[in-house]
């Protein structure tokens, strides 16, 4: 599908808090790479990443990136062709990021902790031959290697760029790694850089269009399974003007702690590609540590924090800082469900440690980019999760796709510049998700309900499509299930989220056996490795239950809901 173009405007109770040239967003015909550099260029001395004290200035930047560029083109990568980015937070990660899209290319972010199956699975669907991986994740690669068909493996050292101070600490748990000096298939990032730096091409670097596409990010969508979001160029610019008119507060050289995780659309679109537009300072992380971070705000003094509710319970719980706290601009919690009496406590505290803030709630998800609606840092309305970004357009609709009065629940619908072209080669599966209603224009329904009030102030209620969110990570029963339903002992399976105090919900597994007799402790002990090949950590099942069956609704269909109230009233915190 093209880039987005209004058949008729929307109703806009919100656009009262905006001025008209802010709502209609004027995006470039650009690629999001000559977005950027055309940005990076009026700070080009600036420092804008830091990683463990290692800094980096825009100059810089674009140089590692026109090198990677070069790199990428000398192996083959063209204008379409898919690389896979497996990476956490590294200066790496997004200097092959902007490289894959100066060359036209399109960067598949998957989860670093992916199992085997899901690496393989994702390469061979976007026919991507070329993976930039972290080296932990070596033998993974090499366990799949035979049925993927890759090209070229480079592996990143989370210790690449540190300080020599850090990489003295980090030596003790490097990954070791050998591999046959006549084995070209893999490649380290020094040499696969160094490699590249006396390269010429006349002709690498493309200029891309707005209708282009950028980058695949893995969502449940509306029917809770896992499947590639397709987002162009034009959609990453498109919201990142958005965010500057949604949140002029914040300028040039002020910092941000990002910590949440590149293959995000929260962590790599808002808390990276953001902030770097307009000149902050962005300090990366690969990983969190709730010790670290204290230390982090306090050394760095960020004028923003980002992150899901749990990041934000660890704070509050690990908080032994007597320091102000006035140098905040603006706390966002997105991610999964902020509740009140978080919120009112993260209020309290900023209130007691002298920040003039409140802390914005904020409403999103990746076929939208990531930000969709978000609260003002100074005033809040109770309950609710702002009020949608400039340009973005959203709509409380029925099951009939008509537009419910304020205040009564509905759909949630997203229409505007950031709604993706569509899920990567799932025809079927973009046609639920978009639809074009009567004002002739393509609306996002997101499966989640909710409802607006006169002022276009949103409402959530709760998750229509079935996802567990755990610690803000997407976790998809249904894929669980089909990957437990291969042993040769489970009959039948349901997976649901049961509450958990820090992570908000875990999934646990209900399992009937084809032998009721069967030694349960060893099918456990299978299932848990099965998981642990195929499942990245955070969607293991914490718990398996075994039953005589399984409760069924009135049509037969396994009544997960029941098991999962039944959850709700026990006291449980699995760690």
């Amino acid at each position: 599908m093209g880039f987005f173009h209004f058949k008729k405007e929307p109703k806009t109770p919100w656009s009262k808090y905006y001025t008209k040239e802010d709502m209609h967003l004027d995006v470039s015909d650009s690629s999001i790479y000559n977005y950027f550099e055309e940005q990076a260029l009026n700070f080009e001395n600036n420092i804008c990443l830091d990683y463990y004290g290692r800094k980096v200035r825009y100059l810089e930047l674009l140089n590692r990136i026109d090198n990677c560029a070069k790199g990428l083109y000398n192996y083959g990568v063209r204008k379409k062709d898919v690389v896979t980015l497996c990476l956490p937070n590294t200066l790496e990660g997004l200097v092959s990021f902007f490289a894959i899209n100066k060359i036209g290319a399109v960067a598949n972010f998957i989860h670093p902790a992916s199992g085997e199956n899901e690496i393989m699975t994702s390469m061979n669907d976007t026919a991507s031959n070329i993976i930039i991986a972290i080296d932990s994740n070596y033998w993974k690669i090499e366990n799949i290697i035979k049925k993927v068909k890759i090209k070229k493996v480079i592996l990143v050292s989370l210790n690449n760029y540190m300080p020599w101070i850090n990489k003295l600490r980090y030596h003790n748990n490097k990954i070791k790694i050998k591999f046959a000096r006549n084995n070209r298939l893999y490649i380290m990032w020094h040499d696969f850089m160094e490699s590249a730096e006396d390269t010429y091409f006349k002709e690498y670097a493309v200029r891309g269009k707005k209708d282009d596409p950028a980058i695949i990010l893995h969502s449940g969508g509306t029917t809770g399974s896992p499947k590639g979001v397709v987002l162009s160029n034009g959609n990453l610019i498109a919201f990142i003007k958005s965010a500057k008119i949604g949140q002029n507060y914040l300028e040039k050289g002020d910092t941000c702690l990002a910590l949440m995780p590149i293959f995000h659309g929260f962590g790599i679109v808002h808390s990276i590609l953001f902030p770097l537009t307009i000149g902050m300072n962005v300090i990366i992380r690969p990983k969190f540590n709730v010790k670290e971070y204290c230390q982090m705000i306090k050394k760095y003094k960020p004028q923003i924090l980002m992150g899901v509710p749990t990041l934000f319970e660890s704070l509050l719980s690990e908080w032994q800082e007597d320091i102000s706290l006035d140098f905040l601009k603006c706390v966002l919690v997105g991610g999964d469900t902020l509740k009140k009496d978080l919120q009112d406590k993260l209020n309290k505290f900023l209130k007691k440690h002298g920040a003039n803030i409140k802390v914005s709630a904020g409403y999103g998800l990746s076929e939208a980019v990531c930000g969709v609606s978000l609260g003002d840092p100074k005033k809040q309305k109770e309950g609710a999760i702002g009020i949608p970004l400039p340009g973005i357009y959203v709509g409380i609709f029925s099951e009939f796709d008509e537009e419910v009065p304020y205040g009564e629940p509905g759909e949630i619908c997203v229409c505007g510049p950031t709604v993706m072209l569509g899920y990567y080669n799932n025809e079927k599966e973009t046609n639920i998700a978009l639809h074009i209603h009567k004002d002739g224009n393509i609306w996002l329904h997101t499966g989640d309900i909710g409802s607006m009030d006169e002022d276009g102030y949103l409402t959530f209620i709760n998750r229509s499509k079935r996802m567990i969110i755990s610690s803000g990570y997407n976790i998809y029963p249904n894929q669980i299930e089909k990957l437990l339903e291969t042993h040769p002992s489970v009959m039948l399976c349901t997976v649901v989220g049961i509450p958990h105090k820090r992570k908000i919900e875990v999934p646990k597994a209900f399992i009937v056996l084809k032998n009721k007799h069967k030694n349960k402790e060893l099918v456990t002990l299978d299932l848990m490795m099965l998981c642990k090949k195929n499942l990245p950590k955070y969607a293991w099942p914490t718990s398996y239950e075994y039953m005589e069956s399984l409760p069924t609704t009135r049509v037969g269909k396994i009544d997960f809901k029941k098991l999962q109230k039944a959850e709700e009233k026990k006291e449980i915190d699995v760690e």
